[in-house]
């Protein structure tokens, strides 16, 4: 292992993202690499090492099918097996898809169901809840006929371990896993850890010149932590020493947590995925027109490159970013962990610490990854430009603001409250809130109290004040 080579393409990496801090974990054969770099907290000295803290997000789903792999083994449950028989109070839209909904369908994202991604901002719904709120999510496409990414599918797979053990995600992951493999500085949520002194902080950038979901360049700020718990989909807390027994157990087949059977079950494609320059893989696909599947497994993206079949899933966190992945055929697998909210470094240095390993460095990922950001940024920008163009700000509301004030309610996404303040209106919804900007006529643009997380919402009032559309989240909500 070229660990000099590494470390130079690392930080070159790092630095050009603009990134504070980030760590790195290797394991190919028998060798182990793990790394720490930076810093905790832009502006300050403590240094990231291979023991720092950083929230993994979405990469935390194969450590949860991997969960439902050992309920496999033990025969408590199997793979087709219907969620209402182990959860009989689970419903979807449909009443026949939901009789029909297998564990296997959860862990592939195949449900048809959109992401309905505003629920977890509320922070005030527990699995249970959102869960519930299932039955009010309107397909948008049909069952099992498409790849469609929800984390909501995750929470229902961690209320299952509950259902079958009758103990939680948090210390079923925590007992079977961390414990299992030593992982001492893991954690299942942000309320699990024990010692925030080695931790990496939460950053983004606070410049609005873009909109915040397209903000890869730029200045970093730390930022308040979002203290994500309890969620199958996406809070565990690691470091890179840790990682790299995860890894080995990933180049062992799953030894000595599952069966190779079944390791074999949670990496071979489930669901081909038919639109990847529309999906979350979009800048990887834009970048590797010869990859040529592009598929699904449980909780895995599956795929090809430069000949080798290889499992990777990047991961985001409100101020965080990962990629995990792993070759089986080389016994190579790598996981590269940042403290940023918005980039496409891990991505970046997923690529470029591959071709390192498998010894083919023809291209510069940092750089061509940068472009694909710059793309983005400026494709954004110009259609709020555009937007803001037509615009008539002279058109005045139907009615005067105080007679939009109200509680309205949507079955999906719950109560949302729009109160009077000063000469604005003002939204809550849950923990948030945001001061609505009047647009034209009777829309308002809604500027959240998390500007690094969330874009502004667009939102359109009937002319009598009792309805509410949230056009980005095509969600119409009902003055009670």
């Amino acid at each position: 292992m070229n660990t000099q080579q590494l470390n130079e393409t690392i930080l070159k990496t790092l630095t050009a993202w603009n990134i504070p801090g980030g760590a790195v974990a290797i394991a190919q054969g028998d060798e182990v690499f793990a790394q720490g770099y930076g810093v905790l907290e832009a502006g300050k000295p403590e240094a990231v090492n291979a023991d720092t803290v950083f929230a993994i997000g979405s990469t935390t789903k194969a450590f949860t099918s991997a969960l439902i792999g050992m309920l496999v083994d033990e025969g408590k449950l199997n793979w087709d097996d219907p969620v209402v028989k182990h959860i009989p109070d689970f419903q979807l839209y449909d009443d026949w898809v939901t009789k029909n909904v297998t564990v296997r369908d959860l862990l592939c994202h195949r449900l048809g169901l959109e992401r309905a991604q505003k629920l977890y901002y509320h922070r005030g719904y527990d699995q249970r809840e959102i869960m519930r709120r299932m039955r009010y999510l309107r397909p948008t496409s049909s069952f099992r006929t498409q790849f469609q990414y929800a984390n909501q599918q995750y929470g229902v797979a961690g209320l299952l371990v509950e259902a079958v053990t009758g103990k939680s995600w948090d210390d079923f992951i925590t007992e079977r896993i961390f414990n299992a493999l030593n992982m001492s500085r893991s954690f299942s949520g942000y309320d699990r850890i024990t010692d925030h002194k080695n931790f990496a902080a939460p950053h983004a950038i606070l410049d609005e010149t873009y909109p915040a979901s397209v903000r890869f360049l730029g200045e970093m700020s730390a930022i308040e932590n979002f203290k994500i718990v309890h969620e199958p989909a996406g809070s565990i807390h690691t470091t890179a020493n840790d990682l790299t027994q995860w890894l080995k157990a990933l180049l062992q087949n799953g030894a000595p947590l599952i069966q190779p059977a079944t390791f074999n079950e949670l990496t071979t494609p489930q669901v081909v995925m038919q639109d990847v320059l529309n999906s979350e893989l979009a800048p990887l696909a834009y970048l590797q027109p010869a990859t040529h599947f592009w598929t699904y497994a449980l909780g895995w993206w599956a795929m090809d490159y430069r000949g080798e079949k290889v499992l990777m899933h990047g991961g985001q966190m409100p101020g965080y970013n990962s990629a995990v992945a792993f070759f089986p055929q080389r016994k190579l697998a790598l996981a590269v962990m940042v403290n940023v909210h918005q980039t496409l470094a891990h991505a970046a240095l997923f690529y470029a610490i591959s071709d390192i390993l498998l010894d083919k460095q023809d291209r510069d990922w940092s750089s061509e990854f940068q472009m694909v950001a710059q793309g983005y940024m400026a494709q954004v920008k110009g259609q709020v430009d555009e937007m803001r163009l037509t615009r008539d700000p002279n058109l005045p509301p139907s009615i005067g603001l105080a007679s939009f004030a109200g509680t309205f309610s949507n079955d999906l996404f719950g109560e949302m409250t729009v109160t009077r303040k000063d000469d604005s209106l003002q939204l809550t919804y849950g923990a948030n809130t945001a001061i609505l900007e009047h647009w034209q006529g009777d829309a308002f643009l809604a500027h959240w109290n998390l500007k690094a997380f969330l874009d502004d919402s667009m939102i359109a009032f009937s002319p009598d004040g009792k309805t509410m559309s949230l056009l980005n989240d095509r969600a119409e909500y009902k003055k009670a």
